[in-house]
This record gives C-alpha cells, sequence and structure tokens, in this order.
C-alpha cells in the first residue's frame, strides 16, 4: 500500500508468505492480506526468534530467485500439480495480490466493520430456532433480509460480523460484499 492509501501495483500476499512458513514448521498466529503476526512468550529463547528470521531470509531469497511453486510451496503444489505445474512464485504472488486490489480488499473490510447488520431477535431466540431445525442454510448472495442463525467470523481478523439473530440488509451489505469476496 501507498503512503496515500491506495494499493501498490506488486506486493506479496501474507498468506503465501504464511504457507511458506508453515511449510517450514513455523507457526504463524493470525495472517492478514499483507500482514503476519507472530507470538513469542516469555520462554522463547532467542532461537526461536532467529529461526524465524532464517526462515524470512529465506523466503525472501527464494522469491527473489522466482522459483517454481512446486519447489516453494510443495503441499499447495500437491492440491493441483496441474494448476500450479510450471507457475513460478511471483506469478502465483501477483494473481493473489491483484485480486485483492481488484476488489480493493482493505475498503471492504473497513466498510464490513463500519455497518452492524440489524438485530432482529437474541442470538439465544436464533440459536433455539437452530436446535429446533427451524432453519435452512441459504448461499451468501441469498442473505440480504434473512435472519442469521449463526455466528459469521471470517479469519482475519476474526471478529463476528454477523451473530445470530442480526439480518443484512441493504444498509449493511457491505458485510456481505466482504463475505463474498472471501469466499
Amino acid at each position: 500500500m501507498e503512503k496515500d492509501g491506495t494499493m501498490s501495483d506488486f506486493g506479496i500476499p501474507a498468506s503465501i508468505v504464511a504457507k511458506y512458513l508453515d511449510e517450514h514448521g513455523i507457526v504463524v498466529e493470525k495472517t492478514g492480506p499483507y500482514n503476519l503476526l507472530f507470538l513469542f512468550s516469555i520462554g522463547i529463547d532467542k532461537t526461536k526468534a532467529l529461526s524465524l528470521l532464517r526462515a524470512l531470509t529465506d523466503f525472501k531469497r527464494a522469491f527473489d530467485l522466482n522459483l517454481r511453486v512446486k519447489n516453494m510451496l510443495p503441499s499447495l503444489y500437491r492440491e493441483d500439480p496441474e494448476f500450479y505445474e510450471n507457475m513460478r512464485i511471483q506469478e502465483l504472488a501477483q494473481n493473489i495480490h491483484k485480486l485483492i486490489v481488484h476488489h480493493n480488499l482493505p475498503d471492504l473490510m473497513y466498510r464490513a466493520f463500519e455497518v452492524l447488520p440489524t438485530m432482529v431477535m437474541t442470538p439465544y431466540a436464533a440459536f433455539q430456532k437452530e436446535l429446533h431445525g427451524m432453519t435452512e442454510e441459504v448461499y451468501l448472495d441469498e442473505m440480504v433480509g434473512r435472519i442469521n442463525a449463526n455466528m459469521i467470523l471470517p479469519y482475519p481478523p476474526g471478529v463476528p460480523l454477523v451473530m445470530p439473530g442480526e439480518m443484512i440488509t441493504e444498509e449493511s451489505r457491505p458485510v456481505l460484499e466482504f463475505l463474498q469476496m472471501l469466499w
């Protein structure tokens, strides 16, 4: 992201870095579109921090060499070998970045948390309807005007967007648009 808040032409989505780190046994606590969170407890010594630093440096080196996805992210490659066969890491990063820019994900996320769905019934009442089989599954694009029976909690950021008993209305449509982008 540029200083003025616009998206850069180039970006490395954090999900790619997180996947690489996972391949190397490093746990990322939370991943956003372009940020990572690592937690260190009091008992952690400097070798853990150095392992993280080494892995990040190795990622940067491999990214700059534009290695194949097959070599950098073998578990991702195994999910769809035909799709990733000749793909290089910079191509993967740029394709994901373009998707994020095209849908303006940071703005969608901001707008989704700026408005609140309408509370129609208590979470308890909505849950009771769920327990008694008085609910039905609907697609995301059918949610406007429907009372939600379950909590919708996208991660990141890990904050509930819709609580049981709430209804997405036209005014709270940005919530739905954000969820559709994530799907």
